[in-house]
């Protein structure tokens, strides 16, 4: 599902995909935020959260909060988290400086995440 910001979400195998494009930083955060909220609520309940950040151009520290605030409110609905962020990138340097990093898994790809963080009995193969 697109919405008219730009913003993907996507369910696969119990996993909710949130594709994040832009910049993610003080101006925007709430936005992003409320969006990740709404679709953990309004669509059934997924196993997993995954935060794409592979098309971000920007992400502030404040910007890495309020992601790390999204992944531990899931966390308390007993729903896990993670994160993709290209390898070295930008994106990727300040997720591991703001302690994001510390609290979710981060992989380099949809497909490693979610075969990495699906629980056993939904574990699955491409075909």
């Amino acid at each position: 599902m697109r919405d008219r910001n730009g913003a993907v979400t996507e369910r696969t195998s119990g996993a909710l995909v949130v594709e994040i494009r832009g910049e993610l930083d003080i101006s925007t955060v709430l936005r992003w935020t409320t969006l990740i909220e709404a679709a953990i609520c309004e669509l059934p309940e997924p196993h997993l959260l995954v935060l794409d950040l592979s098309s971000l151009e920007f992400l502030s520290a404040r910007g890495a909060r309020g992601l790390l605030e999204a992944v531990e409110s899931c966390r308390e609905r007993n729903i896990g988290g993670c994160v993709i962020a290209t390898p070295g990138g930008v994106v990727d340097r300040m997720v591991r400086l703001a302690g994001l990093a510390e609290a979710v898994r981060v992989f380099p790809n949809r497909l490693t995440a979610i075969a990495a963080c699906q629980p056993v009995q939904m574990r699955w193969l491409p075909g």
